[in-house]
């Protein structure tokens, strides 16, 4: 597309803002699907703009003051809050969305801030309360949080506050319920991990030791289970194995836990590695 035709489309979406932004905003005389065309109209409108922008977010709004139980718009415009940093009212829009997503018996909202409370807000009460009441209302005991187990969300959240006996009963769940729906669990090395960290919390390193291992089953590269092992190994005094788990960690590095979206809990970066090795 050539950039006139761009100047151009864009000045007619904004002249069509403007006009639209003159009517009425009183739409309950209509019926359901003409505010459904509308509303999706709105919706179809705004993706033409970044998400971060406030002319998305305007949108989303309009769309919003036609269908305003519309908690897939919601939670759209609730990320575009987020990605501004405006994280209060991020939150508001979320949590009137969960609102609505609960009251008519649905959990698919609340999966989604169970995820964001995770990574983006560290709110591990309110992750496991989100947990809860989603296998409350689903009435299963395993469901899918933003692409992973809100089992593993809910087992992290208890970890950081300390409940390390109970995080690994829900990271040994989570892996009990995956063998039913016939997945490889030995995959789970992430939950491995965890619970490798558990047991290290607890000082009881031999476990800790066990699962930190497992997972390398499943990722050889994996610097923050060689990180780990390390650590323990140098606690124990063992340091010429300390060293050599410090050094693969650091052969690993670009392999670990770091992704575009959120930080993990226990990431490992560079310089805690070369720390260690100096030593």
């Amino acid at each position: 597309m050539s950039l006139k035709y761009k100047i151009i489309s864009f000045t007619i979406l904004v002249l069509v803002y403007s006009c639209n932004n003159k009517q009425p905003k009183d739409y309950s005389s209509l019926d359901e699907n003409k505010k459904g065309e509308i509303a999706n109209w709105y919706h179809e409108m705004s993706n033409y703009f970044l998400q971060p922008s406030e002319l998305y977010r305007t949108y989303k709004d309009s769309a919003l003051i036609v269908q305003p139980d519309n908690v897939d718009l919601r939670q759209r415009l609730s990320y575009s809050y987020k990605k501004v940093g405006e994280h209060i009212k991020a939150m508001e829009v979320l949590n009137k969305a969960v609102e609505i997503d609960t009251a008519n018996g649905k959990a698919d909202v609340l999966e989604y801030r169970a995820w964001t409370l995770l990574y983006y807000y560290r709110d591990y009460e309110g992750v496991i309360r989100d947990v809860n009441l989603i296998e409350k209302i689903t009435g299963n005991s395993y469901n899918s949080c933003w692409g992973e187990p809100c089992g593993f969300h809910k087992g992290q959240a208890l970890y950081k506050l300390d409940d390390f006996e109970e995080a690994i009963k829900t990271f040994e769940t989570v892996n009990i319920e995956e063998e039913k729906l016939g997945f490889d669990t030995n995959d789970n090395y992430m939950i491995f991990f965890y619970i490798g960290r558990c047991y290290t919390e607890m000082k009881d390193y031999d476990k800790a030791i066990f699962f930190y291992n497992k997972s390398l089953e499943s990722v050889k590269q994996f610097p923050e289970a060689y990180y780990q092992l390390g650590l323990i190994y140098k606690k124990l005094n063992k340091n010429v194995k300390a060293n050599e788990n410090f050094k693969l960690a650091n052969e690993y590095i670009n392999y670990g836990m770091s992704e575009p979206y959120v930080e993990r809990f226990d990431e490992v970066f560079q310089y805690m590695v070369d720390k260690e090795l100096n030593e």
